[in-house]
């Protein structure tokens, strides 16, 4: 049965409102007193994180840092110049006569001197973590395993990337922060949307969450039906472009864009791995008028041993 719309944007307004997020993350608490679980790092000790396993989590959240070089699908803009090398005098006939120029119609139209070329770089992502093994074991545990009780490890990294991420995108604040939204399927299974989840509680100075911006478009019956192909073997542009019509903009957007005006705005999601989701959210944004200056996750996958100038992205 589909609701009307007003019913839809009204139980949408009750499920998002701050109560309603409250009450249902103290009724998971009340769960998790009353039902003890194993630590999710080693699975020995009772507790969310066993005192034993705290340190290392704690090491892996402490340091923000720019994370795009390894996501291979995120969108690539002109940022930075590389100058082109001054080209040699023209070569003279034995008779003194200086032969033309290259013109456009040969194929190879003359590059003026001294003008740079735009170079294309990823947009700027800052990761709260790399998704090292605690990293990973903790937030597959919050997003996969209903244990929100580890967001309390997880939202003062959230807090500190925020706090750098002025620095660190090299960009001014205020700042209005859209989280990437969960599926219908997600929530349905979870009973909660994670990435919103990291964002409750008080956030740095000169931040402003934007939730109910975006929301996933509705996929046709024949595509849900298909088999989801995977972005192994393919391209940098295959993986920039594959699934990035998956979201879109809400009437919420439309209501309180404008009152963001003069505010950079920068999304946030849980987990980086290719940048796909993340290129998936640009495109949407851009299509309503709106260029983010970055983004923030809480972590990054990036190749082992893969320098912080070096990446997927910097060839």
């Amino acid at each position: 049965m589909r609701l009307p719309s007003g019913g839809a944007v009204g139980l949408d307004r009750l499920v998002h409102a701050p109560a309603s997020r409250a009450l249902a993350r103290s009724g998971r608490e009340l769960a998790g007193l009353l039902m003890p679980s194993l630590c999710v790092l080693c699975g020995r000790q009772d507790g969310t994180v066993c005192p034993e396993c705290v340190p290392g989590l704690v090491t892996e959240l402490l340091h923000p840092f720019r994370a795009e070089r390894d996501a291979a699908a995120l969108p690539l803009y002109p940022g930075g110049a590389v100058r082109t090398p001054p080209r040699p005098p023209p070569a003279r006939s034995p008779g003194g006569v200086v032969p033309p120029a290259a013109s456009a119609e040969d194929g190879n139209p003359p590059m003026p001197l001294g003008v740079p070329e735009p170079s294309l770089q990823p947009v700027p992502v800052v990761a709260a973590a790399r998704y090292g093994a605690e990293a990973s074991r903790a937030l597959l545990a919050f997003k996969d395993h209903g244990r929100t009780a580890v967001a309390g490890y997880l939202r003062p990294a959230v807090h500190r990337a925020l706090a750098a991420a002025s620095q660190l995108l090299e960009a001014p604040g205020p700042f209005t922060l859209v989280p990437v939204p969960a599926s219908t399927a997600g929530f349905r299974g979870r009973g909660y949307d994670p990435v919103e989840e990291l964002l409750t509680g008080a956030l740095p100075p000169g931040w402003k969450v934007a939730t109910g911006w975006l929301a996933h478009r509705r996929r046709p019956l024949v595509d849900t039906l298909r088999t989801r192909s995977s972005h192994a073997g393919a391209g940098s542009r295959q993986r920039r472009h594959r699934g990035r019509d998956r979201f879109r903009t809400t009437r919420r957007f439309a209501a309180e864009a404008h009152r963001g005006l003069g505010r950079n705005v920068v999304v946030f999601d849980d987990v980086m791995t290719t940048g796909s989701t993340l290129a998936a959210t640009w495109h949407a944004l851009e299509q309503a008028g709106i260029r983010p200056v970055g983004a923030v996750v809480v972590a990054a996958v990036t190749a082992p041993g893969t320098a912080p100038d070096e990446g997927l992205n910097s060839a």
